[in-house]
């Protein structure tokens, strides 16, 4: 809490409670009917609401200050949580590439051309366009299961495979 606000609660507090002692003596007076004292009494009560005003004012200054620095105070602590929740972000998506061993923009696989295939890349280049035909020598069409092992066709197995609908 601002001293301001303490101050201008206190004084305030205060001088509404010394309020009711010049209210007292200007009512007695009154009964009394001693004019002079009456307007005495009220003039000190008049000052004694002046001086509780200023307070009242010292206090809501006091309050705005207080309630400035509570906002400050909550956006320092909003920009701490998300530098923090960057950071966390960064960590995780090392961790990331550090377990895939690829970076996190990388969507792509990777193909390793064998010695083979690159020479039988290379003849087929040398080739004029539309020479190929077939398949090329020592090569048959492959079957694999889902492990990625070769499978042997039924055909190359002298079986015959059935189908009806």
């Amino acid at each position: 809490m601002n001293t301001k606000t303490m101050e201008g609660l206190a004084g305030a507090s205060a001088s509404m409670s010394l309020i009711s002692t010049p209210m007292n003596v200007a009512k007695e007076a009154e009964r009394k009917g001693d004019t002079d004292k009456m307007k005495r009494a009220l003039g000190y009560a008049a000052g004694m609401k002046e001086q509780a005003d200023e307070y009242g004012q010292k206090a809501s200054q006091g309050m705005k200050l207080d309630a400035k620095e509570v906002k400050e105070q909550e956006k320092l602590r909003q920009e701490e949580l998300i530098e923090t929740r960057r950071e966390e972000q960064k960590a995780q998506r090392e961790q990331t590439e550090e377990r895939t061993g690829k970076t996190a923009d990388s969507g792509f696989d990777s193909v390793k051309i064998s010695e083979e295939g690159k020479a039988l890349s290379q003849e087929a280049a040398q080739m004029p366009a539309g020479s190929i035909e077939g398949t090329i020598e020592g090569t048959d069409d492959v079957t694999y299961d889902q492990t990625g092992g070769y499978v042997e066709t039924a055909e190359a197995a002298g079986e015959n495979v059935d189908v009806s609908v």
